[in-house]
Order: C-alpha cells, then structure tokens, then sequence
C-alpha cells in the first residue's frame, strides 16, 4: 500500500505516494504458488518496481500533454481489507516501539546552548505510514477507490482461459454487488487487465504463448501481459533483497480468509471510527507573533480512555447521540474475525530471504511489466474516463442539480459549522458535483495538477452551496495540495488547508480526516518554512490525555519551532 519509511522523501513526493492510483489484484491460486517460491506473493513481488523507471505522458482533453515524473501504482490485493479496531491499534502502536534512531545531531539555540536531536525520527515516519494505510476509503474522495484490476492467471492453469472468465466473473460481482462492499470502485466499469504468469525454469514456453494468444484474442491486445518469472535453475541463490523495505515483519498464515472472513471487515469509515487514535478533547492553540499561545477547548469527542500512556485513545469518528452506542460498537467489532490473509496477530518475526528463484532478468521483466502496463493499458483508459467526465459535466452545465440547490445558491450563504447535519446531503454517481471530483482526483493523481485544482476550486464552490461540509472539506483540502503540487501555493491556498482541517474537526466531527489534513499540511508548510503555522497545526490536533498520537505531534512541533529562526518564548 502506501510506502514512505526510510526513503528521504521530498514533500512532493510525499503527497505523490499517498495520493498515488491504486490496482487491484486477483491471482489465481496457480499464479500465487508461482510467487510464493520466492516467499513473496505477487503483490509482494511487485512492489520494489511499482515505481515507474521513465517518464509517462497523459494527455487532457485539450489534447495538452503532461509528463509524469515519479509515478507510482499502487498495486493491492482485491481481498485486501483495512484492519480492525483492536488491531489496527496495535499496529499504531507497535509501528512507533519496532522503530529505532541512534544517530543525533546538534543544533544551536538562540542563547548558544546546544541541544541534541535525532537525524531522524522513523518512528514517525512508520506510525504515519501505518496511520495513512489503516484508513478506510470514503464516498467523499475517490483517491483510494481502485482504478482498475489487474487478473493473474498461470501458464501452467489447466484452461487459463477459463481461469481468467472465472476471475473477471468475480471481480464484477464485488462491483455490481448490492448493498456496495468494500473494496470501492472508482467507476462500474473499470478496465480490467490480464497477466499470464509463466515460470522460467519449469514451464513450456510454447504453451505459454499458445494460452497467452487466446487471452489476447479474448481480451484484446492491449490489456493482457506475459510476464516470466523464476528463470533460476538449480538451488536458491542468495541475492539482494528489495522486497525488505517493503515488507512488515511478520508470520505467515497460511490459511485464505473465507467469504465470511471477508464480509466480517468494517464497511464504512464510521465502522472504524476507532482506529485512527485520536483525542477525547480538542484543544485550538492560537499562536501570537511573540511566540506565546493560547488555548482553548474547541469540543469534546466522547470515548473510551485507555490507562496505558502508550494506548491510543477511543474516538468515535461522527458525533453520536449516546456513549452506550459507541460502546456497542466497539464490542461488536472487537467479536469480528480477523482476515488471517490480510492482518496476523502474532508478534513473533520471521526472516526469510526472498527472491532466490528470480534471476537479473526476471527482475527487468517485472520493471517492464510495470511500465508497459502503465503506458498501453492504465493511462490510455484513464485518458478516456478523464474524456467520459468532462463530455458529462460540460452537458449538464447550466442545469439546475435539484430546486434546493438553485434556491440555496441564490439566498444563502453559507459557512461550516452551523447546525447543519453533514450527513444530511447524499449524491448519486450521476450527480455533477461528484463527477467534478472524479475528475479532479484523476487529474491529480496522474500529475495535471493545474486542472486538478480548476476542479476541485468548482467543486469546492457546489459542495459548501449544498452544505455539504465533508465533501467540502475534501474539495478544499484537494484544491491546496494541488495548489502545492504545481507551485502556485500562496496565502489563500494555505488558508483552504486550515479551512478544510477546522471542517473536518468541528463540522463534520471526524478528527481521522482532520489529523491525515494536518500531516499533509505540515508537509507543505515545512517546505516553504513556515513553521510556526506548522507547529500550530500540529499543537491543534493534541489532546491533554497521555495518547501516542499526541505525543508524536507534539514532537513534530517541537522540531517545527526548533527550524524557525527566532525560536518563541514558550
């Protein structure tokens, strides 16, 4: 999923990683034994070159071409699923104790004394990286919905062809299914692709290819791939590893989850209300230009307090009417099954060498596969959905979204925080102001960041005519990092973040948003060196109980205050 630990990221790349197109994978159980010789699994062992090595092109539908630097696909299993309460709080935690930084640096303060600080903070870096994975998708934002699918069958499956209808069968049923499911998807038809697995070593090439032209005469040419893996003959050979950084520390289990295992996932990101650590009280700190602070309490979310200082804090993620309701709750989550195939309980550790049948050449293919699937199949698809969008907006242009809406957009003006339920609003697929942010994510994620922004401003402006607040807060969230991205970034955009994280916080009471808004913010004004608005931001999201969460921000705005040149009093 997402990766950001160790790798000395710019703040661009950052936000390009999180925010990055993300595949889903269904392999056969012929493939994934093809993979697991390797002790990896085929998502396992794409994930070192998701990365693309060269430049890509997307293309408006102006016809203006952008050059993609840097992209990244993010590859996941369609039986994937975030984590559960319980557990995904262990995970918070235990992301922040299995990290270790030795080395220190000293920095001189105003006063010429010297303090000591780490050169770098990886236990950070893994407890937001474990924060930002453990999220579940939202109706609000199609970033984490899946673009496409990749469908992994085997040379060496008795009728590939049969394989790949019978996978293509079940990804549609997890589409069209009623009531939706988890995984989400960004569009009902979305592009499926093809990739015949073929081990190098003992599999015939000549059957191979035969089953891999009947794909393609199926298929079409253009969304099926031959991909040779194993090449190696004779023992295991030790080799680099670049599956590690990607890998968690972890046993294997061996079992598949069940369809019930599957279905026992939370659904919604209410369902998970839980997960994210967050405070049972919200403090506004507003930072003077002395430097001294104030505070204030801006609300309280009520929860379960955990004793242990190291245990994260129970949030409810949306303002419920009754504690017993949230304590309901979490009871019948913490009864759910686990998906052995996803998370593992254990805390034992295993290391293992990977790769030890793949030769040089395996590893080039799996580089290529990447590029080639991104160049012929992805992009060109994304180009066409981009099309479909804007044909469909540019139609309805004009016309009124409902007799509300016009009423509202003439006599109301209207600013969050009002009493106005921001649930109360729900739009179809159909509806224009979810088309626009379609389209703005889509341009987002694939690097047109100028018209990224044009649509989430547009969108922005039809969510708050509605009152729409979490929709809103998104769009204005979106519209600042775009703003960012492409280096318009100034005063205004700024303020669209605080906007969007104050939303988030007092409107639509989901403090999981408004912490993820906080830590892109920080990336942005950090950049710039703005960092006692950084460190604002940071403070805002902290609580007085001795949570992880807490803890970790506050350090962050201790380093935020440390940068800047004339360190305040306090």
């Amino acid at each position: 999923m997402i990766h950001l630990t160790g790798q000395n990221l710019t703040s661009k790349e950052v936000i390009q990683n999180i925010f990055s197109p993300i595949v889903g994978a269904i392999i056969s159980p012929q493939a994934e034994e093809l993979c697991q010789k390797n002790n990896l699994t085929f998502v396992e062992m794409l994930q070192p070159f998701l990365k693309l090595s060269s430049d890509a092109h997307f293309r408006d539908t102006a016809g203006t071409s952008v050059s993609i630097k840097g992209l990244r696909i993010n590859v996941c299993d369609v039986n994937w699923r975030p984590p559960q309460t319980i557990l995904a709080k262990k995970m918070l935690n235990e992301s922040v104790t299995s990290a270790a930084g030795e080395k220190l640096r000293a920095i001189k303060l105003d006063d010429g004394s010297f303090v000591d600080i780490p050169t770098s903070e990886p236990w950070f870096e893994q407890w937001r990286e474990t924060f930002l994975t453990v999220q579940f998708p939202s109706d609000h934002e199609f970033t984490r919905h899946l673009l496409c699918s990749l469908i992994v069958v085997s040379s060496i499956d008795v009728n590939p062809l049969e394989v790949a209808g019978q996978l293509t069968k079940k990804i549609q049923m997890m589409q069209n299914i009623t009531p939706p499911r988890l995984p989400k998807w960004f569009s009902a038809d979305s592009l499926n692709c093809y990739v015949m697995l073929h081990d190098g070593c003992s599999g015939d090439i000549g059957k191979a290819q035969q089953a891999f032209e009947g794909l393609k005469s199926t298929y079409g040419d253009h969304k099926c791939f031959l991909l040779q893996i194993n090449s190696h003959q004779g023992p295991p050979m030790e080799c680099p590893d670049p599956w590690m950084r990607y890998l968690k520390k972890h046993q294997r289990t061996e079992p598949a989850a069940s369809a019930s295992d599957i279905d026992s996932a939370p659904k919604t990101p209410q369902d998970s209300a839980s997960v994210m650590s967050m405070p049972t009280s919200v403090q506004t700190i507003s930072v003077t230009p002395g430097g001294s602070s104030t505070t204030s309490d801006s609300g309280i979310i009520t929860g379960e307090v955990i004793a242990h200082p190291l245990s994260p804090v129970q949030e409810t993620g949306v303002e419920l009417q009754e504690t017993s309701s949230l304590t309901s709750s979490i009871d019948s989550l913490s009864q759910q099954t686990i998906n052995p195939n996803v998370w593992t309980v254990e805390n034992d550790t295993v290391d293992i060498a990977h790769g030890t049948f793949l030769t040089a050449g395996d590893l080039d293919n799996l580089k290529h596969f990447v590029q080639d699937f991104a160049v012929r199949a992805l992009i060109p698809y994304v180009e066409k959905l981009v099309g479909v969008l804007n044909d469909s907006i540019s139609n309805k242009k004009g016309v009124s979204r409902s007799l509300l809406s016009a009423t509202k957009r003439w006599f109301v003006t209207n600013k969050p925080g009002s009493n106005t339920n921001q649930n109360a609003v729900v739009y179809t697929n159909e509806s224009t102001e979810l088309q626009t942010r379609k389209l703005g994510d889509l341009y987002f994620m694939f690097g047109h960041y100028f018209l990224a922004f044009q649509a989430y401003h547009q969108a922005k402006r039809d969510f708050n005519a509605d009152s729409a607040w979490q929709y809103y807060a998104g769009a204005l969230e979106m519209a600042a990092l775009a703003a960012y991205m492409q280096g318009s970034a100034n005063r205004k955009t700024y303020d669209y973040m605080e906007e969007a994280i104050v939303t988030y916080l007092n409107s639509c009471k989901m403090p999981q948003f408004a912490t993820r808004a906080t830590l892109l913010s920080m990336e942005c004004l950090k950049a710039v060196k703005l960092y006692q608005e950084a460190a604002k931001q940071l403070i805002r999201m902290t609580s007085e109980d001795s949570d992880l969460r807490s803890a970790l921000l506050l350090e962050q705005a201790a380093y935020c205050f440390l940068c800047t040149r004339k360190p305040p009093n306090n």
